[in-house]
């Protein structure tokens, strides 16, 4: 694993406990953020059976992919990075049509990671596959600070919890591969246990400490080290920022992980707008409040040198998710104020006084239409037509 605190590179897994959460259009235009501040990106698509990125950034599907590097051993991954229209940007296509890619090898993953550790950038952003295969979650691992994207909808909310519980016992799975005492332990505890009774992992640590004090110790301390980011996309209202706190809480105390959040963004049907386009929704609707806060996370991530550490100033807020509650309830307004009328406060003031303007000019018009055709001086009403000033 990668602990990008301690690395210049920062490798930035993004996930998803399930499909639709807008995962994809997130790592494509956070991607293009970091690129735009004049950082090296390359986004890496790993959604494998389902690789879109190159369609999302406007590029044809003809160039060697992650399916060319699992099936042609000669292939090295510097070899697949692509140059997008955008500067500093770069792409490496998924499986491009390579079929059977659902399921790879450990050995096949190793040579990825490998691969993927060796590249030259400031960022690498991974697209991961939606759900909790071995692979998403194995990729998730390359290092410590990926992002899990989720919607308010208690269906993402619960499938991003089962999401970070498979890391977590992946984790513990790998890292202790060869204590025999404490693997023999979970795979007991997964055979006996019986709908409603599952225990947590931190109860499960609890009951091992007398057995393996040591190893849940370490177990303990490698659980820190896992620090994700929970994004909570396409929610109608800021106070839905409750339901990611649910979340953090839930993993906290079931799973011993702290997590973070990296920000909110409201439901935005201007990003299917993009999607048809073929480009990014930044490039597309740069002014937008959506735009906004994906740029915010962006920075977030710019500013923390020791990522996922975050930037946060704990004089004005107490922690990141106190901090997304104030700048979501800016991008409430903001966002009420463009449904509802699409203009600020001193437009609409200037576009009442032309209004007004123009029924006042209206009405000479109509007093000098009326004397004229009661005086019968047609030539009179023209001349004071063409005096008059619209």
């Amino acid at each position: 694993m990668i602990l990008n605190e301690n690395s210049p590179k920062k490798i930035i897994p993004v996930a998803g406990g399930k499909g639709g959460v807008g995962k994809s259009v997130l790592s494509t235009n956070l991607s293009l953020l970091l690129a735009v501040n004049g950082k090296k990106t390359i986004v890496v698509d790993l959604d494998l059976g389902g690789s879109n990125l190159h369609t999302m950034l406007g590029i044809k599907n003809t160039n060697r992919g992650i399916g060319n590097f699992i099936s042609d051993k000669s292939l090295t991954m510097d070899e697949l990075v692509v140059p997008t229209d955008y500067e500093n940007l770069y792409l490496i296509p998924g499986d491009v049509l390579v079929y059977g890619l659902g399921e790879i090898s450990f050995e096949e993953k190793k040579r990825i990671i490998k691969g993927l550790v060796e590249l030259d950038a400031d960022y690498i952003i991974l697209d991961l596959g939606a759900g909790s295969s071995l692979n998403v979650i194995d990729f998730f691992l390359i290092s410590n600070s990926g992002i899990v994207v989720t919607t308010p909808h208690m269906t993402s909310i619960m499938n991003a919890f089962g999401f970070l519980k498979n890391v977590a016992f992946r984790f513990l799975q790998r890292a202790f591969a060869d204590n025999k005492r404490f693997t023999e332990y979970f795979d007991r505890a997964f055979l006996e246990r019986h709908p409603g009774e599952q225990k947590s992992l931190k109860d499960m640590l609890d009951e091992l400490r007398s057995i393996e004090p040591e190893a849940v110790e370490k177990a303990e301390l490698f659980l820190e080290i896992l620090q994700p980011k929970i994004i909570m996309n396409m929610a109608e209202e800021s106070g839905e920022l409750s339901i990611a706190e649910s979340l953090r809480d839930l993993t906290k105390r079931s799973l011993s992980i702290h997590s973070e959040c990296l920000g909110l963004l409201f439901m935005d049907r201007q990003v299917s707008d993009a999607l048809k386009e073929r480009t990014p929704f930044i490039m597309q609707y740069p002014e937008s409040v959506t735009a906004e806060g994906m740029d915010r996370m962006a920075r977030k991530i710019i500013l923390s040198k020791r990522f996922p550490e975050m930037p946060l100033e704990l004089d004005y807020y107490k922690d990141s998710f106190e901090l997304t509650q104030i700048e979501a309830e800016i991008d409430e307004q903001a966002r009420e104020k463009a449904e509802n009328s699409g203009y600020s406060p001193d437009e609409i003031d200037n576009l009442l006084k032309l209004v007004e303007q123009q029924q006042m000019r209206i009405r000479e018009l109509e007093k000098a239409l009326s004397r004229s055709a009661m005086g019968g001086n047609q030539g009179g009403i023209l001349g004071q037509i063409s005096g008059m000033s619209f």
